[in-house]
């Protein structure tokens, strides 16, 4: 790997850095703004709302039109550049439409040019190892969490929250700015190629076999088109969107762990172990998916996360109840990483940009879903005992939907061949 593939991965790094900022850091200002200003919790929640249902929105149009049009590195400095204005905008905001509008601006171009970004930087810079890159890439967004978490609330505490909100921008500029600084579009803008070029990406039985053809041969796959025709698109995004739904358990995890009867400092223990491990596997997750392929790889992850599942169900002793918690914090990265690899698997290069900006939108309906679902069955019970049945359920649902993808994936090269 020449020094121009390092260079494309700390890019990547840098623009996921970007992306989890806002998402983790967000919540730090709910208490000083609605303190200060006289709102309430559930109005001030809105504008966290307001920032990911643009998102949603924006996503399939802007990955279909404006990453092609302008390219990966305009894409990231626009985003970039809204972004700061906008937490600039919400650190001098006094009224609530005012922070609704920001963050939807901000929303409007968030994923779009950080995720989006990185995914196609990947998909373009490397043939090899493509699972290993995807896991260090996304790995990264868990950083800005910690990074966050342990300065935004201080200067929030200490100078306000508009301090809190300039240092946003500034955080938030850093990365995505810094990322867009290294970020080419193609390996030949720095007179390179891809690594692994001419060698086969994806290790599946099924997958596309490398020919001799010239560099300018037009990557295999489906059209865009074509995918949104095809039942393959739709059984993925069932299964992508229950997947999502039950990771967002993870913003209940504490009160189930308390309510199993564990002390919340070992809880708090439990959850900072826990939540290191899901950094080292997503990168894992990616090399594995490299060696054994995606498909092996995700249906192995989707087992695991669900006997963790089980094991909550089944016992109270906290010894038990960490070793599941570990097993369901190693499985809860899993649609950042492994849902873009399955998706290039299913639907290969040729318009993975267009393609993938409408099958993620899955993931953030998953997202929108899954907490209020979840969290609204204990409300209705006053336990997690249904909750993590629905959890089950969903896991089922999203394990055979997966397969149903992936067996209309392997008709379709039967008829292929069979017609030639």
């Amino acid at each position: 790997m020449k020094k121009e593939h390092y260079r494309m991965i700390i890019a990547g790094m840098l623009l996921m850095l970007g992306l989890g900022i806002p998402i983790n850091g967000m919540g730090a200002f709910t208490v000083p703004v609605t303190g200060t200003l006289g709102f309430t919790v559930a109005q001030f929640s809105i504008v966290s709302s307001c920032l990911s249902l643009i998102g949603i929105v924006s996503i399939p149009v802007l990955s279909k039109t404006k990453i092609p049009k302008i390219g990966l590195r305009k894409t990231a400095f626009i985003g970039g550049i809204t972004g700061i204005l906008r937490f600039i905008w919400m650190a001098n905001s006094t009224s609530l439409w005012s922070f609704y509008l920001a963050a939807s601006l901000i929303g409007l171009m968030l994923m779009v040019s950080t995720s989006m970004v990185s995914v196609t930087m990947v998909n373009n810079w490397f043939e090899r190892k493509y699972g290993t890159v995807m896991g260090i890439v996304a790995a990264s967004m868990g950083l800005s969490g910690v990074i966050v978490n342990a300065v935004i609330p201080s200067v929030v505490e200490n100078n306000g929250f508009r301090a809190g909100y300039y240092l946003m921008a500034v955080l938030y500029g850093a990365a995505v700015l810094g990322g867009d600084l290294l970020l080419r579009d193609k390996p030949e803008d720095l007179g390179t190629t891809a690594y692994g070029k001419g060698e086969s990406a994806i290790k599946e039985p099924n997958a596309t076999l490398v020919t001799n053809e010239s560099d300018e041969s037009v990557p295999a796959g489906m059209t865009f088109a074509e995918a949104l025709r095809s039942p393959i698109f739709y059984f993925a995004a069932i299964a992508f969107v229950s997947f999502v739904m039950v990771s967002t358990l993870t913003q209940q995890l504490q009160v189930f762990l308390v309510s199993s009867g564990i002390n919340i400092v070992q809880v708090g223990a439990m959850m900072s172990i826990a939540s290191v491990a899901i950094i080292i596997a997503k990168i894992t997750m990616g090399t594995v998916s490299d060696k054994v392929g995606s498909k092996t790889t995700y249906a192995g992850l989707a087992i695991i996360f669900t006997s963790a599942f089980v094991i909550f169900l089944s016992t109270s002793s906290p010894i038990i109840l960490f070793i599941a918690l570990l097993m369901y914090y190693v499985c809860a990265g899993t649609p950042n990483v492994m849902h873009q690899l399955i998706a290039l698997d299913l639907f290969g290069k040729k318009e993975f940009t267009a393609i993938w900006g409408v099958l993620s939108v899955a993931a953030n309906v998953g997202l929108a879903l899954g907490n209020p679902v979840l969290g609204l069955l204990y409300d209705l019970t006053g336990t997690y005992d249904l909750t993590i049945i629905v959890c089950i359920a969903l896991m089922i649902i999203s394990l055979i939907f997966f397969f149903l993808a992936t067996h209309s994936k392997k008709k379709e090269y039967k008829s292929v061949e069979n017609y030639a």
